[in-house]
Formats: structure tokens, sequence, C-alpha cells
């Protein structure tokens, strides 16, 4: 049998085992938690790479990313940690309150998680492709999440069907991604923001979008 390393099946285990290597990296470099930031940025600039076909060493990539972007993107996860933690203590507490007043309140901090859940989906796709303030990256976040509501919907659902994946079976799914699982999802992901961020790599001003 000749051995042939340019055959799709060598080429496929190739990419199989990078992507392995790849997730393990991510998953010790968001051990610290507040580097999951920097963590996502440096994935996803290497999933969007790949998704865009551009190839290059793919560690080297990431650690160049997390390197660069580590400032901003952490401050970005822990300003998006600590809305959530509030957002979510506040609907618990004025949900539980049995009152108009407190089922307003708990409505209203829903909405607003809804609109960070949506800001989160692209804020660190946006840091890994353009160079923008923290404030202006996630105010483009929701501005491309609103006004790219297909994709949005896309990925959405993307993360839906991980979790229903984790949490029907959790065995499996444990092994699945400490080995691959992150770096596939945000591969997926990837295969849509590089359609989404294509008018705008394309337009004068990047900063506004």
């Amino acid at each position: 049998m000749k051995f042939n390393p340019d055959s799709p099946f060598f080429q496929f285990m190739n990419s199989l085992a990078a992507f392995i290597g790849l997730n393990v990296i991510f998953l010790i470099t968001c051990l610290p938690v507040f580097t999951i930031g920097p963590a996502l940025t440096a994935l996803y600039t290497v999933t969007m790479k790949e998704a865009r076909k551009e190839g290059g060493y793919i560690f080297s990539t990431y650690f160049k990313a997390f390197k660069e972007n580590f400032r901003q993107s952490t401050a970005a996860f822990l300003i998006q940690l600590v809305l959530a933690l509030v957002f979510l203590f506040n609907a618990h507490f004025w949900g539980g309150q049995n009152t108009v007043m407190g089922n307003a309140l708990m409505f209203v901090m829903t909405a607003l998680l809804v609109v960070l859940v949506l800001t989160f989906l692209y804020c660190f796709p946006l840091m890994a492709r353009f160079e923008n303030s923290v404030k202006q990256t996630m105010k483009n976040a929701f501005f491309v999440a609103v006004t790219h509501a297909k994709f949005t919907l896309g990925l959405a659902g993307i993360m839906a069907i991980f979790l229903f994946f984790c949490f029907g079976f959790p065995a499996f799914a444990k092994v699945f991604m400490i080995l691959l699982g992150f770096s596939f999802m945000a591969y997926c992901n990837s295969m849509l923001l590089v359609k989404v961020f294509k008018d705008y790599e394309e337009a004068p001003v990047i900063e506004t979008i």
C-alpha cells in the first residue's frame, strides 16, 4: 500500500489532530477563568482563518492573538460576566416577589440578558477581526447581531445543538468537548461569521461598522 501524505484521508487526520491540539490549548488558557476572553478571541482568530482557507500556523497564530488581544478581551469578558451576574440575580430576586412591579422588573432584566447574550455571540469574533475599543466593539456586536438576524439565529442554533448534546449525552459529551468540542463549535460559528464580516471588511471605515 502506497503512503500518500497528500491524500484526503491524511489531510483530514492532520486537520483533526490540529483542531484537537487547538481545543486543548484553548482549555488550558481558559483555566484562570478571567482569561476566557482572550482565549475566545485567539480561538476565533484561528478558526476564521481556517474558514477563509487562509491556512497558516495554528498554534503560533493562536498565541500571537492571545497576547495581542489580552487586555481588551479580558476587560470585555469581565464586563459581560459582571453584567450577567447582576441581571441574573435581579431577574431571580424580582421574579420571586410575586408583584406586578416585580414581574415587570424581572421582564426588564430578562430582556437585558438577551441583549447581553446577543452581544457575547459577536464580541470576541469582532475583536479577532477588527481593531476597536471595548465599548465600540460591544456596541458593534449588538448592532451586528440585530441587523443579521438570520446568521444570529444560526449561531444560536449551533449553541443550542451543543447544549442539547452536552445535557443529553453527558458522558460522551465530556470527552468530546475536552478533545474537540470548543474548537469545532468555533469553526462552525466561523463559517457563518466570515459571511457576516465580509461586508464590513470591504467598508472604508471599520471602527463604526
